[in-house]
């Protein structure tokens, strides 16, 4: 250790490590994008740079070339600290260099931070996510997501000019998104919902607050303020609030019950509305700002701006704004025959199609051309549609009167457009060309102001601009006048709803601060990278590759409906229509938009983004219209600097938009250092060598396995001339890159979390599916009740690393199809019920089955997908209240053979050694596993043993499993020879004299009968060869290999268990190991691979036949006193019970009655399904208690709703002993409830007496009388769990077991003879049928098929070698019939190279080609596993009829 100095503050660090690394142990913030990836394939960010100031405690000689002068900038990644470095992290200087290198990054950074349609908006609505809320059919969360920001989407949605769909980048590929018609199909889908939503009330605040003017933004301000708490009166002069909502916009396109029900909703929470309130003559502004705690000044801008020109004053003249409001309310004007509507705006659009409905034959005068009118294009061209008439490029001079002093005519005068003004517009120019046109009526509607006659006699003043608007601040809406606020048209003059809207919600923050803090914190925009300004300068060519989709046209009433009727125009979208519009969007913005780090510094630092390059900035082209073709386009992006790339969406889980990519390298440095997938790197270039930027993008590594499936090991796909999808690539989705990446590059594309303001909860818990137990973090939003995602948590288990199933494969929590009452078969089906009915009936039935036919003719299967805490209880019922040890778990079907071998030849049948003991091997032997696809972590960490560390591999498998490419050796064993290859492998290393002599003299008994066993010349070289099929020299190198090793580990999983000889195998193993001294010590060890989640905890609990908890016999007396005395029950069973099989078997046979299963399918876990179907048939009570009504549960009488692991709290134990807490991140849906205290209910149903409080009782009472467990208090095991044995000898746990002493004393070796399988190949059935798993995949579908994309990655299919598909004509995905003696299935056919001949292989996840059916009963003697692994099997195809 070392002393340096960071910020003036003295640090005892690390030596030999960074200044980035050390600096995040001591806490110290030094801003990063490239974190600590030591990799030369990257880009610095050169953020971390820091000032070095050197004192009197130089660096030692070997640094002295490096000294650095004083206030040196360097860069924290680089540095190496040594004793007297003195650094700064933050000065002027600093940010001065962060701002540029941000500066630079953002050169080329052609990625939206956010759509630019939220840009657009006024409102800053999140456009995007609540499209895509709507497309998914969720309409509550597409209005919550509105009224984050627009609180009256009824009426916005209906009267907004869509500034968002200006910007919508749809437009470049057919037409833009319906936006502005989707967020009203939201509102009106919230309004006919039960309960319309309205966002909770925060607790009240002692302050009010009054809003002058019940418009959109007066109304806006008070809905954000009472949901704070405030106290919020609102004061409106006209009879009704609505403001300019109300009295300006006709009936037609907004309905005023609309309307009312909007507000009516805003004032849910406390809002109060006083109307007939004027301000300057019921009250003054001095006097509000005396009494209130604030004011905010809505008074709009709704006083009419004349003309003034001859004749303007005429009777049958009128101001727009003024004939709009009359026309609800007094209705004093007279609309004429004939009317003249003078402007180009939205009033005078409204008043022209007032009119209209009014039955006048009515004319607009616009004195620009039909494209500079500012009104909205929609309303001009529906105001044609209903028959208004339009005069462009004229402008009146004259209105000419009657007799009767009414307006009868208007002299007209045509007009030219000028030369263009600096804006670019071209002014309106007199041509003194007239023409006289006979109108009734003319209606002025060319601009409005604000009425300032509340100022008159006020002692108060407020700031005004030129335009006689309040001059308030842009940021806080303060008016610099005291407690008072502007908003709206009032500051901003005559403008939308929508922007009074977001003047209101901005004015709402303001006031919270100014009330409760202070309003210099008023957030800032966070910066926002653009790919351009506008969409005009945007390249098309980016956007040409996606498919066209015809925007949807929301249904109308006809022009003759709309004749003299107010009615509604637009009817609105139908659901289904509304989704497939929604789903046109194109999702621009960056959903890691509130979770990136660049950005995050960015804002930070005032970066800056320039657009010289653009179409907007360039010299080619000054405007988009002289960009008109393909042609300009090409030109102009082949002098554009900027890289441009399609966006990857061809992977089921995860987007990757090169765009966004900073070249950090860090997504690179997870993939191929710490994952060792090797599925990412750099482009190269043509010589091979890194590209730079912007060229050194991340690529992947071509999918190079041939068609056969066979990786046959070439260079990934990097050159710059090519480009892999994600999709077509290696990549096994393990979602590492997302994790690291910080910029949002890479991202879930599940999880749209762009604009994602709500707080979600980090819930540490485990990862259920394999042993491995992966820590993870499961973000949590409480609100909803749901996962948003998962990441990987940091544990000498993973190291933050995930497979697919662990980051992507929860939906099945969240799950429709998730049990949530209980179930009772009342006529033949199953119905729901009430808990005590289901309880009082499953107790019932099994105390009458007990009392009719004895204790033995009940049983259970417990589960290892459940808790320590879950099988101790159940397997402590079925002991106490049934009577019986017949219960079993799923273990006897993967690693009974384990548990069996182990404990003869060790004493114990754990795995010996830890995961991080993977990285001192010298030699890894793995035998029987596709480590990469039923534990790829520990795939993972063997692969960095090889990499890093200089491990070499040795594979021995039937199957060229993916590790095998990894491997220094492959060895292709037929299936159920591993005994031969093993006592082949142990004659070689004795006649070599390899093996660890005095090892075995001290700490080994049998050596001489394994001798008399292998040196048999039944194991000679050659025989070995002939029985296996693996070359005599590969197995004399395998032998040599591990020989000669200094420590050499075994891992192994069902390939070697589930045989009729895996008890034979497991020994065999265990004295290959025993033989060479690899046992209790770093880096060697036997590993078995545990294939379920807590198949370690439940044989533990003693979830087994013969073994209480701790594997403690059922048959010693002393253990049955204990137990008896522990749980108050004397006459607890004391013969072996049944196995899971022996079950079954008994349940044909009649002699059990009475099953309760909790979490498990043995309708397809367990072999032969039609015996197993025929035993569950036979029963006279069947009781399932599981999270889904699985194909097991559909036999139940009974089923009970449990939680899964992510709604409770507990222990898994993993494959490596580690016992890990669960913690519950959700609740439970429904009437589930928790295993344990569904046990519990039974039980006292019974008659007993249990009373656990919560589940930490029951961790209290494992501890109590499991001797592994005894220092395994609940508040004992921390974070990162503990390994057991735990005792006050081991308070910490033990990483390595037999270290010292084997737990039997002295290993046992025995000589293992060996046998062949139970059904071996015939004429009749040639081939060999052996089952496993695939990556995507696990156990029998329950829970991984319920995620959609795993289901997409990873069917039914049965892998077949060429050899054998060419001879009996198959090709690849052709439909097969699969048969042995026991039945059949169907299936697609995969013809691969990694099968040898004579093999198939079939995955069991499948109930539509339910492999078990196929399998065979046969067992073990010693285990009474089944034989999974060897079943005789016939192929034939499927004819498919010509259609």
């Amino acid at each position: 250790m070392i002393e340096i100095v960071i910020d003036g503050k003295y640090r005892i660090v690390e030596k030999g490590r960074t200044l980035l690394e050390v600096a995040k142990v001591c806490g110290v913030d030094i801003p990063s994008l490239c974190g600590m990836n030591k990799s030369n394939e990257k880009v610095p960010c050169d953020l971390c740079v820091v000032e070095i100031t050197n004192n009197n405690d130089q660096p030692s000689s070997e640094q002295a070339n490096n000294r650095l002068q004083p206030t040196e900038l360097k860069r924290a990644c680089e540095l190496e600290v040594y004793h007297g470095l003195n650094v700064v992290t933050q000065s002027e200087q600093l940010s001065a260099h962060r701002k540029q290198a941000l500066n630079r990054i953002m050169t080329d950074h052609y990625a939206d931070c956010e759509a630019p349609c939220k840009t657009a908006c006024p409102a800053g609505v999140d456009i995007q996510s609540y499209l895509y809320h709507i497309a998914q059919n969720d309409h509550q969360k597409a209005i919550e997501v509105i009224k984050r920001t627009l609180p009256m989407p009824l009426s916005i949605g209906r009267v907004c000019p869509a500034f968002c769909e200006s910007e919508c980048r749809r437009a470049l590929v057919d037409e833009p998104i319906a936006i502005r018609q989707l967020k009203r199909h939201a509102a009106d889908a919230d309004l006919a919902a039960h309960e319309a939503y309205t966002p909770a009330k925060k607790e009240d605040k002692q302050h009010s607050i009054a809003i002058v003017g019940g418009g959109p933004g007066g109304l806006t301000a008070g809905y954000y303020l009472s949901n704070e708490g405030y106290k919020v009166t609102v004061f409106e002069s006209m009879p009704k609030a609505g403001g300019w909502l109300r009295y300006g916009i006709p009936e037609y396109r907004l309905p005023k019950d609309i309307l009312d029900k909007e507000i009516e909703l805003m004032c849910r929470n406390g809002m109060k509305i006083e109307t007939n309130q004027k301000l300057g003559q019921d009250f003054t502004l001095s006097q509000l700002s005396q009494e209130y705690d604030a004011v905010c000044l809505a008074v709009g801008a709704s006083q009419a701006v004349e003309m003034n020109y001859t004749g303007s004053d005429l009777d049958g003249c009128y101001l727009g704004v003024d004939y709009l409001k009359d026309y609800v309310t007094d209705q004093h004007y007279v609309t004429g025959q004939k009317v003249a509507v003078i402007g180009g705006g939205n009033t005078a659009i409204d008043c022209a199609r007032t009119a209209r409905r009014a039955g006048a034959d009515t004319t607009l005068i616009y004195r620009r051309t039909r494209d500079e009118m500012p009104a909205e294009d929609y309303e001009i061209v529906e105001a044609e549609h209903e028959g208004v008439k339009f005069h462009f490029l004229t402008n009146p001079a004259e209105n000419i009167a009657d007799d009767n002093g009414r307006v009868s005519a208007i002299r007209l005068e045509r007009m030219a457009l000028g030369e263009a003004d600096a804006s670019g517009r071209r002014s309106p120019k007199a041509t003194g060309e007239f023409f006289t046109e006979a109108f009734d009526t003319v209606i002025a509607a060319v601009s409005q102001k604000p009425d300032l006659s509340f100022l008159d006699n006020d002692s108060l003043t407020i700031p005004l601009t030129r335009w006689n608007t309040a001059d308030a601040d842009d940021l806080t809406m303060h008016t610099g006048t005291g407690n008072i606020f502007s908003i709206g048209d009032f500051r901003r003059g005559p403008a939308t709803a929508v922007e009074a809207v977001g003047d209101g919600r901005v004015a709402a923050k303001a006031i919270d601060l100014f009330l409760n803090g202070d309003m210099a914190d008023m957030p800032t925009p966070a910066f926002n990278s653009r790919k351009e300004k506008k969409l005009a300068q945007v390249d098309p060519l980016h956007f040409e590759n996606i498919l066209k989709v015809s925007r949807s046209i929301m249904p109308e009433l006809t022009p003759a409906q709309r004749e003299q009727s107010f009615a509604e125009v637009e009817l609105g979208f139908d659901n289904e229509e509304a989704m497939r519009e929604a789903a046109r969007c194109l999702e621009c913005g960056c959903q890691a938009n509130t979770d990136c780090a660049l950005r995050d510094y960015s804002t930070e630092y005032h970066a800056e983004q320039n657009f010289d390059h653009s179409l907007a900035g360039s010299s080619i082209a000054l405007s988009a219209t002289s960009v008109v073709d393909h042609q300009d386009w090409l030109d102009l992006r082949s002098k554009d600097p900027r890289h441009k790339y399609n966006v990857d969406r061809s992977s089921e889980f995860i987007e990757f938009d090169a765009n966004r990519c900073i070249s950090c390298g860090q997504c690179i440095q997870a993939c191929r250092e710490t994952a060792v997938h090797g599925v990412l790197s750099f482009m190269c270039d043509k010589n091979g060598r890194p590209a730079l930027r912007p060229d050194d993008r991340p690529r992947f590594a071509i999918n190079n396995k041939d068609a056969h499936g066979v990786n046959h090991g070439s260079a990934a796909n990097t050159s710059c001339d090519s480009l892999t999808l994600m999709g077509d690539s290696n990549c096994v989705q393990c979602g590492a890159c997302v994790q690291a990446c910080p910029t949002g590059a890479m991202v879930d594309s599940r999880d749209r979390s762009q604009g994602r303001d709500e707080h979600l909860k980090a819930v540490d818990t485990i990862c259920t599916y394999c042993g491995v137990g992966c820590k993870l973090t499961m973000m949590v939003d409480e609100a909803s009740n749901r996962i948003r995602y998962v990441k990987g948590g940091d544990s000498p288990v993973n190291q933050g690393m995930l497979c697919v199933k662990g980051r992507f494969g929860f939906d099945f929590i969240s799950s429709e199809e998730r049990l949530t009452t209980p179930l009772i078969r009342k006529d033949g089906w199953l119905q729901p019920a009430s808990w005590e009915e289901a309880i009082q009936l499953v107790a019932n039935k099994l105390s009458g089955i007990k009392q009719d036919f004895g204790s033995n003719a009940l049983a259970g299967f417990s589960s290892a997908k459940t808790t320590n805490e879950d099988n101790y209880a159940f397997q402590k019922f079925i002991r106490r209240e049934l009577g019986t040890n017949n219960v079993d778990h799923c273990a006897r079907l993967c690693h009974a053979s384990s548990v069996t071998g182990l404990e003869a030849s060790l004493g114990s049948g754990a795995m010996t050694n830890d995961i991080p003991s993977i990285q001192h091997s010298d030699v890894i032997f793995i035998i029987g596993s596709d480590t990469t696809s039923a534990h790829p972590i520990i795939a993972s960490h063997i692969k960095q043993a090889i990499r890093h560390h200089g491990a070499r591999l040795v594979v021995a498998d039937p199957k060229r499993v993916d590790m095998a490419d990894h491997a220094e050796l492959y060895l292709a064993h037929r299936p159920g020879t591993d005994v031969m290859l093993l006592n082949g492998v142990m004659q070689q290393i004795i006649k070599n004299g390899w093996y660890d002599q005095e090892y075995i003299e001290e700490r080994v008994d049998g050596f001489d009968t394994l001798l008399q066993e292998v040196m048999s010349p039944a194991y000679s070289l050659d025989k070995v060869e002939l029985v296996t099929g693996v070359k005599a020299q590969d197995i004399f190198a395998m032998a040599r290999m591990i020989g000669t090793a200094e420590r050499t580990a075994v891992y192994y999983s069902m390939g070697i268990t589930q045989h009729t000889t895996g008890h034979d195998n497991v020994r065999s193993i265990a004295n290959l190991q025993l033989l060479c001294g690899n046992i209790g010590i770093e880096g060697g060890g036997i590993n078995p691979l545990r294939g379920q989640s807590n198949v370690q905890g439940a044989c533990d609990m003693g979830a087994l036949p013969n073994c209480y908890p701790g594997y403690q016999k059922v048959y010693n007396p002393m253990v049955r006193q204990k137990f008896a005395i522990e749980w108050n029950a004397p006459n607890l069973p004391d013969e072996h019970g049944l196995t899971l099989t022996e079950i079954i078997d008994a349940a044909c046979h009649r002699d059990v009655r009475g099953l309760y299963i909790m979490g498990e399918n043995p309708v397809l876990s367990d072999p032969n399904q039609a015996h197993v179907i025929e035993g569950l048939e036979a029963l006279d009570f069947l009781v399932v208690q599981d999270i889904f009504l699985t194909e097991t549960a559909q036999y139940a009488d009974v089923v009970l709703p449990s939680c899964s692991f992510a709604e409770k709290s507990g222990h898994f134990t993993n494959t490596e002993r580690r016992v890990q807490r669960v913690n519950k991140a959700v609740n439970a849906p429904g009437e589930a409830k928790e295993d344990w205290w569904i046990i519990q209910q039974i039980a006292n149903a019974m008659g007993s007496d249990w009373h656990y409080q919560n589940v930490a009782n029951i961790t209290s009472e494992i501890a109590r009388v499991t001797p592994q467990y005894v220092g395994l208090q609940w508040e004992n095991i921390p974070p990162n769990g503990v390994q057991w044995p735990s005792n006050k000898n081991n308070p910490h746990g033990t990483r390595i077991m037999h270290q010292t002493q084997f737990t039997r004393g002295k290993g046992q070796m025995v000589g293992i003879p060996f046998r062949y399988a139970a059904e071996l190949p015939d004429d009749e059935y040639p081939l060999v049928l052996t089952t496993g798993r695939v990556l995507e995949q696990f156990h029998t579908g329950t829970m991984t098929r319920k995620t959609k994309g795993l289901d997409n990655l990873a069917g039914p299919r049965a892998m077949i070698s060429v050899e054998d598909a060419e001879a009996l004509g198959i090709s690849n995905g052709q439909r097969l019939k699969v048969s042995t003696r026991r039945g059949s299935i169907e299936i697609d056919a995969f013809v691969t190279k990694r099968i040898q001949k004579g093999l198939v292989f079939i995955p069991f996840h499948f109930v539509e080609s339910p492999v078990n059916r196929l399998t065979s009963t046969a067992t073990d003697p010693h285990a009474k596993i089944p034989e999974f692994k060897v079943a005789a099997v016939r192929v034939e195809t499927l004819q498919t009829e010509m259609v």
